[in-house]
């Protein structure tokens, strides 16, 4: 036969088509047979044709416990939802608990291990320097973070249902995200081990969170580290900027002092030149107050010579006169002892 060669399938004896085909042990397998195998079944390779024709009988018979599941408690997450059938002791992770999806009914007793993880991936954060890419001092890295539910059990046909947690990997900066993750992960732990295996499941449950809790506190060392390498950035320029300032408010201040010097020697000048006008008024007062004292002087000589000369003039004209005898007389005769006028 051919390489391309079409091949049927040994389970329904359909034709398979190019690309459909789904090696096993000792045959050929359809995608459609292939998805009614359990999806937590992995090994389909080393599988028999007689091992998935039993594993096909089974999941038929699955659907009658679907239809019978009771769900008394429910977890959902991002990725899947926890069903709990706690009246039969069942349980079963899926999307949908419907007979079309057709979840594995796992019972309770089956499961050995029940615990959250987490995987921390590290990368060193870079930056750009005459263009090229270094590293800070000291190093600061980013951390991102997965969840991951793993559940082991005992049946024929898997051993464990793991999932992750979280679509998406999650940043430091995404911490409520990760609070909830967390909590959830708690609740699937203590839902599914019972009070028996409760201690298992915390100690289990603590061993991840540690691990998360140094991741984080690594990731949020890095993290200041870098605020700090930052701030010191920050910090330099600031003082840069607060140098240019100095010096800017030196250079005004220079300017000021320049300006109030020439202030002050207008100030000097102009009062230097007050002082000038004032001293030449001042001599121009003392002329003026010397004049004045002189016209004073002369007006005073002026004026006892014309007191002298009307005094003369008066006695001249026959003004009263006054006799040896005492007595005060006007006529040229003294009238008390006939004395003649003396002139």
């Amino acid at each position: 036969m051919g390489l391309f060669d079409k091949k049927n399938c040994d389970i329904c004896g359909e034709k398979i088509g190019l690309l459909g085909n789904r090696k096993l042990d000792d045959g050929n397998l359809c995608k459609n047979c292939a998805k009614k195998l359990s999806p937590w079944f992995e090994e389909r390779r080393h599988s028999t044709i007689e091992d998935i024709k039993r594993q096909l009988e089974y999941r038929e018979q699955n659907k009658q416990k679907v239809e019978n599941f009771r769900v008394t408690r429910q977890i959902a997450t991002r990725t899947y939802n926890i069903f709990i059938d706690d009246t039969n002791g069942n349980f079963a992770v899926a999307h949908n608990l419907d007979i079309s999806e057709n979840p594995d009914i796992v019972p309770l007793s089956s499961i050995t291990m029940c615990k959250m993880e987490v995987k921390q991936d590290r990368s060193e954060e870079k930056y750009n320097k005459d263009g090229k890419m270094v590293s800070y001092q000291p190093p600061v890295y980013h951390y991102e973070y997965d969840y991951t539910m793993r559940i082991k059990v005992r049946t024929p046909w898997f051993d464990d249902m793991d999932f992750k947690l979280n679509n998406i990997s999650l940043e430091e900066k995404d911490r409520h995200e990760i609070m909830e993750i967390e909590q959830t992960g708690n609740q699937i732990v203590a839902a599914l081990t019972g009070n028996v295996a409760m201690n298992s499941g915390m100690s289990n449950m603590n061993g991840g969170m540690q691990y998360g809790n140094m991741g984080m506190n690594n990731g949020m060392q890095n993290m200041n580290g870098g605020m700090q390498h930052g701030s010191m950035g920050m910090n330099n320029g600031m003082q840069n900027m607060n140098s240019g300032m100095q010096y800017g408010n030196m250079g005004m201040n220079n300017g000021m002092q320049n300006m109030n010097g020439g202030m002050q020697y207008g100030n000097m000048g102009m009062n230097n030149g007050m002082q000038n006008m004032n001293g030449g008024m001042q001599q121009g007062n003392m002329g003026m107050n010397n004049g004045m004292q002189n016209m004073n002087g002369g007006m005073q000589q002026g004026n006892m010579g014309m007191n002298q000369n009307m005094n003369g003039n008066a006695q001249q004209m026959g003004g009263t006169w006054k006799c040896q005898c005492g007595a005060d007389n006007t006529g040229k005769f003294c009238e008390f002892c006939g004395q003649p006028r003396p002139f």
